[in-house]
């Protein structure tokens, strides 16, 4: 369920070169909606029986098979780890046909392509001490560890591992976080990983539990925050483009010091909320939750107080999603509290950047301790949720089916973007969409981690508000040591119903 767009990298304005469509006809689009109106959000559980065991915490979205959908990771404590292979909507559990049945305690999860061979693979991260992580390389849907191979194989309390590509020279290199030793970077030298982390300045010894990378200064390089726990500052590394990062959390007041050790950041999410072009950051937090919003000059102000935002939820993981595609991206908060298996969880409608809590009974019902992850499993243009609570015995890990009507469902666009071998290398890639015919302006970030320390393989999602016209795509990320930007003028989004936009950058 892709279209193929071909650009270059060459130019920064560029027009549409050439349009293979390889999936099903596009429907029809039908009449929009009225958005002024209170949509109320329809989730319909699915599967039931499969999705129901306990102890699940991280999750991740991907095409590990590459038929066109996405397929789900699940990882669990007290149970072997799931990967549910989506087939036209519906899931099978193949873990153990694949190799990925771990039974050790995982807490953290991500998908990237880090050899280049056109499939997605999997690091997977444990919490016990001493039990070295996994990275599996995908060699077309059938997984083999070669963690130890190639010196990944780390052993802590992990939890945000990230594949980005920090130094721009077109591979995936790998982070990950821990809550009992200082974080580390490993830079894909082709052959194995080299432990950059001392040389780099990014080795945070703080208890890390979040992490997201973005370009926060506009400069197109990623640089990464990190959410530190039990009363630690949190740290904002700067990428300075030479190799070399430097903590500015504190030269920016976004260091938050002074709380107690019962407190701290937990969850990172990161998308353009306000709809201004550049990239805010919300942190799911024990103590009041906090949304950064991006001033456009490097600089954050946090504007959560006196809103819904701003409340002290025991929030452990968030993410955004643009659930009723209105143009406006909203956001999804799981909570934790010890002893209560169903604390409730919120989902704040974003209308013109002011937030109302909507939470349907359905979503409370059954929340999200730990992972929460949107992306669009059956094709239909509206984002789905997985969500995945840890607690014994009533937690479960539902994955609910968006039901928002069906003309408003289309309104949207998918977007992701490879190199010119079809490769996924762009993880933290800013995509920015406009419309000419309302100034309608929003960005979005290819995943650089978050939900709960998983990292997917999906599709950037712009929900499209009321009105026509065609659309102009930029997107903007590091590569040979300076900035580089490709813009696609012209595209129909109704060509693209029911499919990936799939952008091919040249070099």
């Amino acid at each position: 369920m892709k279209v193929w767009v071909r650009v270059s990298s060459r130019a920064v304005a560029l027009l549409l070169l050439t349009v293979l469509v390889v999936s099903c006809e596009a429907e029809h689009p039908g009449q929009a909606p009225n958005d002024n109106r209170m949509l109320q959000p329809s989730f319909r559980s699915i599967q039931t029986d499969l999705f129901n065991a306990q102890g699940a915490q991280t999750n991740a979205w991907a095409d590990f098979d590459n038929d066109g959908d996405l397929d789900l990771f699940v990882g669990f404590r007290g149970r072997p780890n799931r990967l549910y292979r989506n087939d036209l909507g519906t899931f099978v559990d193949v873990a153990g046909a694949q190799g990925l049945a771990d039974e050790e305690e995982t807490r953290a999860s991500a998908w990237g392509d880090y050899d280049g061979d056109g499939d997605p693979d999997l690091y997977v991260g444990f919490a016990a001490v001493g039990i070295g992580n996994r990275l599996y390389r995908n060699d077309q849907g059938s997984f083999v560890d070669v963690a130890a191979q190639l010196a990944v194989d780390q052993s802590g309390t992990t939890r945000q591992p990230t594949f980005v590509d920090y130094d721009g020279d077109n591979d995936l290199d790998l982070f990950v976080a821990f809550r009992d030793r200082p974080n580390i970077l490993l830079r894909n030298d082709g052959i194995t990983f080299s432990d950059v982390t001392t040389s780099s300045g990014i080795g945070d010894t703080r208890r890390t539990v979040g992490a997201s990378w973005f370009d926060m200064d506009g400069d197109a390089d990623l640089d990464v925050f990190i959410a530190n726990q039990n009363g630690d500052e949190d740290g904002f590394f700067r990428n300075l483009g030479d190799g070399t990062f430097e903590d500015v959390a504190v030269a920016l007041g976004m260091n938050q010091p002074g709380r107690s050790e019962d407190q701290g950041s937990v969850g990172t999410a990161v998308s353009d909320y306000d709809n201004d072009g550049d990239l805010d950051l919300f942190l799911a937090s024990y103590g009041p939750d906090v949304l950064w919003q991006n001033q456009g000059d490097g600089t954050f102000t946090n504007v959560a107080p006196g809103t819904p935002l701003a409340g002290d939820h025991h929030s452990v993981s968030a993410a955004w999603g643009d659930f009723d595609n209105d143009g406006w991206v909203d956001l999804y908060v799981g909570t934790f509290l010890a002893g209560e298996p169903e604390a409730r969880d919120y989902l704040f409608r974003n209308v013109g950047g002011v937030f109302t809590e909507v939470a349907p009974d359905t979503l409370v019902a059954r929340g999200a301790s730990h992972g929460v992850a949107w992306a669009d499993f059956d094709a239909d243009g509206d984002l789905d949720l997985a969500l995945a609570n840890n607690h014994d015995p009533e937690g479960t890990h539902p994955l609910y089916r968006n039901e928002i009507e069906p003309t408003r469902s289309s309104r949207s666009l998918q977007v992701a973007i490879v190199n010119n071998d079809g490769v996924w290398t762009r993880p933290g890639a800013t995509v920015t969409l406009r419309r000419e015919s309302d100034s309608y302006v929003s960005s979005r970030v290819m995943d650089p981690g978050g939900g709960y320390a998983s990292q997917g393989m999906t599709p950037v999602h712009f929900g499209l508000p009321a009105g026509g016209g065609s659309l102009t795509i930029a997107v903007s990320w590091f590569e040979g040591g300076e900035r580089r930007t490709s813009i696609v003028s012209d595209v129909a989004p109704e060509v693209f119903r029911g499919r990936w936009m799939l952008l091919q950058l040249d070099p």
